[in-house]
């Protein structure tokens, strides 16, 4: 027990290095950030006027109001920022393959998934924050949610699971890259995916799409699960169960990607293979 806690302490101590560098390169460069300050947010604050256009000339989505789809909206983009910094690397995990980066984190004592994460940490992901805790508020606001403890410890678990569900698809859909040797980037369309199912009610969809993203590809588990639940959307829907179970399904979804990473590094070739 007492040494995987100190082996613990050193990864926590290796990321928090990681995080301080990659702070020190922002702000080396501050013209790099202030593009993305603009730019990132921007796309979602137009995202959600365009949510308002739609409730205002159409009415509810599926039952669903103006202040529920904001707070789901915002809910879901936060955990897509928290996705971005800790694993967008997942998108390009074909082309480290390829070019044989993969070997440099072998020769390290540290795990090699750990490793392509967390030493190469976006914090420019932290622009995405904004929008999502901004429309998040928002939400809460429009909803009059109580906000006390409970609320924001069942917002902090089902965070946790959102990030570890997206980032476990990514890790999952990167790892093609060792069967197939191929630098196919799949990030980018299962991303636009994982918008359009997150940030908008899974119950808009056909019940056999809903079954696919709630089983199979879970992301319903992302935002809309417990939206529906915090705000008592559905009363099947536990608001103290569901965060565990999207913590839940966050870790099994994790646990498979890493064992088939695990099964897709033992097919690793190199560079010059």
């Amino acid at each position: 027990m007492g040494k995987a806690f100190r082996e613990l302490i050193h990864y926590m101590d290796v990321t928090a290095q990681v995080i301080k560098m990659a702070v020190m390169t922002i702000i080396e460069y501050p013209s790099n950030i202030d593009g993305w300050m603009i730019s990132n947010p921007l796309q979602f604050i137009m995202g959600f006027a365009i949510i308002k256009f739609v409730v205002e000339s159409f009415g509810e989505i599926n039952g669903w109001n103006y202040g529920q789809l904001a707070f789901l909206y915002g809910l879901s983009v936060i955990s897509h920022a928290l996705s971005m910094i800790f694993f967008v690397q997942g998108w390009f995990m074909g082309y480290y393959v390829i070019e044989g980066d993969f070997d440099r984190y072998l020769t390290r004592p540290l795990g090699v998934l750990y490793q392509f994460f967390f030493t190469n940490i976006n914090i420019f992901g932290v622009t995405d924050l904004i929008p999502g805790i901004l429309v998040f508020i928002y939400g809460c606001v429009k909803c009059e949610v109580a906000v006390n403890l409970l609320f924001i410890m069942q917002v902090v678990v089902i965070l946790v699971g959102a990030t570890l569900i997206r980032g476990g698809i990514y890790i999952l859909l990167g790892s093609t890259s060792f069967h197939t040797r191929s630098a196919v980037d799949f990030g980018q369309y299962t991303q636009e995916i994982m918008d359009k199912t997150t940030m908008y009610p899974l119950s808009m969809y056909p019940e056999s799409m809903q079954f696919i993203l709630t089983y199979l590809i879970p992301v319903g588990w992302i935002s809309f699960y417990p939206v529906s639940a915090l705000l008592g959307i559905d009363s099947a829907y536990n608001a103290m169960v569901v965060p565990l179970i999207t913590l839940g399904v966050g870790i099994l979804v994790m646990v498979v990607a890493g064992a088939y990473f695990s099964m897709g590094l033992r097919k690793y070739e190199s560079a010059g293979n």
